[in-house]
């Protein structure tokens, strides 16, 4: 034994004398070189960005142009929440929508073409809001309240026995004011509030509201002439959003006329299917096309669910163009799990009826419901909805890439019905970053406030992709969008050689638009477009012409204020 060792271990303690010949060891045999270090470390973030949604994306020199202001107006935002602790996508949505409105980020992602929306549900696409300014003041509405406060609303020649039925022209003109009653009948045909976090305290909470909504505006949208004069507000609100093709899922209530005659399901169908086509018909540069999956409740018996399939395969031999498969909806937690129905959903796949089933759409893990996530993918899902818990499932992950199953992602949805609340934290970060195939959609935007999809891209590329993610980020958002629909392959190049051309425009109107003035140029959802590209008071008799002219173009255009705006860069000259 060493003399200095020995002496060590009677002045110190043995251990210490070890750890000291340790260190010494390490530092004269694995000194770490600093530069070895950072090319190591460099190296290592390159690898993992080589993963992340949209990095395999090539942008062209007029692209890199948007991306340099896109992300310019990104990083003014996320150094801004830095500083403020401010952060949007930390905040439920409906507490924070006017804030992510104003945003720059949000105002460029909203003039984007975004190809396609693939997670809807019927009675909650369009805006709310709308609901009660044109049908809320349609004759022959009535209303009235359950013994639970459930409103209840139905169109009459005259109404029935079942409930204290009242016309709701003359309710509404028993408050102090139109607005007031408005402003009360907003809150049961939607869960917008200030203060979501104290109204719904928790999942169930929010989700017994939400569940409500559905009851209350279902009866009033499912009389023919308001459910044909909604549909088609929803594309447009969907269309204006720069949206060209919708998949939306639906439980199929039966539509009725104003004498209480009732559709079947099949001549309902053709109702949806009919009304889609019409909007196509008349905006054929602005749209694409719409299909349906019929998605009941999942709350049922072996008996109903036999019905069910028995109904869609139905619907799929007289609509094959239009109905697109089946799903079961209703909250995931208190519904029957898939398991307990094989016997009915496994002939469906040999019978060529595509499935998209809400799967995992929980934070628990273990039970039955996350589990649904394995029963999706063996019952050979083209889709999966939401998918919230398929990090908890390896196995289930791993068959998804391998099957090429995409996730359909709604974060606010997400969001307000409690599942995550801060959106840094959702489960599909860490998807995007490892290319897990997604797409994003917005799910029932209409009762949130949300419209069209916007407002979930937007939550998606600053929350789900972090930092670094930019425009390829969205781009790919927008391909995956379209890749993952159910249209047939001629009819995805169709649509996505539509895309293409919307998207150069979107790019080409960008750049112009930033050329003529260095001032913001994104215009909010408005006609006054100029007001917005211009940022500044108009200082000559000259400009004024200029901008009286810019202003006539803008008003010819179809979506003002969108990317069809058509002033060019002459018509600002001097400005």
């Amino acid at each position: 034994m060493i003399p200095g060792f020995v002496m060590a271990v009677r002045q110190r303690g043995w251990w210490w004398t070890l750890v000291g010949l340790l260190v010494l060891a390490c530092a004269s045999s694995h000194a770490i070189d600093l530069k070895e270090y950072l090319e190591e470390r460099a190296m290592l973030l390159a690898q993992e960005q080589t993963t992340i949604m949209g990095q395999e994306q090539v942008l062209s020199a007029d692209e890199q142009a948007v991306n340099k202001e896109l992300m310019l107006n990104k990083m003014r935002e996320m150094d801004k929440s830095f500083e403020t602790h401010d952060f949007p996508p930390s905040k439920n949505f409906m507490s924070v929508r006017h804030e992510i409105e104003a945003s720059d980020v949000f105002k460029m992602i909203q003039q984007m073409p975004k190809g396609a929306a693939l997670h809807l549900h019927d009675t909650a696409m369009a805006s709310s809001s709308w609901v009660v300014e044109e049908i809320s003041y349609w004759p022959n509405l009535y209303m009235c309240y359950t013994k639970d406060d459930q409103l209840l609303t139905m169109f009459f020649e005259t109404p029935d026995t079942t409930c204290d039925w009242q016309l709701m022209s003359e309710v509404r003109e028993s408050y102090p004011s139109a607005d007031e009653f408005d402003q009360e009948l907003l809150s049961r045909l939607s869960i917008l509030t200030d203060n979501p976090d104290e109204k719904y305290p928790d999942l169930n909470s929010v989700w017994s509201a939400f569940q409500g909504v559905f009851i209350a505006i279902t009866g009033m949208l499912m009389y023919r002439p308001a459910w044909e004069s909604y549909l088609y507000r929803a594309h447009q609100e969907f269309a204006h959003d720069n949206v060209l093709y919708i998949e939306f899922r639906g439980t199929l209530p039966l539509l009725y006329e104003l004498n209480g005659t009732m559709l079947t399901e099949i001549e309902s169908a053709a109702v949806y299917r009919d009304t889609a086509k019409r909007f196509l018909d008349n905006h054929p540069d602005q749209f694409f096309g719409t299909r349906y999956i019929y998605a009941p409740p999942r709350l049922v018996d072996n008996a109903t669910m036999e019905g069910y399939v028995a109904l869609v395969r139905e619907l799929r031999a007289q609509f094959p163009d239009f109905v697109a498969g089946f799903d079961l909806v209703g909250q995931e937690d208190l519904g029957n799990p898939l398991i307990d129905f094989l016997a009915y959903l496994l002939p469906l796949h040999d019978a060529q009826v595509p499935v998209f089933y809400h799967s995992g759409e929980t934070a628990w893990m273990g039970t039955s419901t996350d589990e649904n996530l394995v029963d999706a993918l063996l019952l050979n899902a083209t889709r999966i909805g939401h998918g919230y818990a398929i990090t908890k499932h390896p196995e289930a992950k791993q068959l998804a890439i391998e099957k090429d199953v995409p996730l359909e992602i709604c974060p606010i949805s997400n969001q307000v019905l409690k599942l995550v609340a801060d959106l840094r934290n959702h489960p599909a970060a860490g998807l995007v970053a490892e290319g897990f195939p997604v797409v994003v959609s917005s799910d029932d935007p209409g009762f949130w406030g949300a419209v069209g999809i916007s407002h979930d891209f937007y939550e998606a590329f600053m929350a789900l992709g972090g930092a670094k993610a930019d425009l390829r980020f969205l781009k790919q958002l927008a391909i995956n969008s379209i890749m993952y629909s159910t249209l047939d392959e001629e009819a995805k190049s169709a649509l996505m050689l539509k895309w293409v051309e919307k998207w150069d425009e979107f790019i080409a109107t960008t750049n112009r638009l930033n050329s003529c003035t260095s001032k913001k140029f994104y215009p909010a959802v408005t006609t006054r477009v100029l007001t917005a590209v211009l940022g500044k008071k108009l200082r000559t008799t000259h400009q004024t012409a200029q901008y009286e002219y810019c202003s006539l173009l803008t008003a010819k255009s179809k979506t003002p204020g969108h990317t069809s705006f058509r002033c060019r860069t002459k018509d600002l000259a001097g400005v």
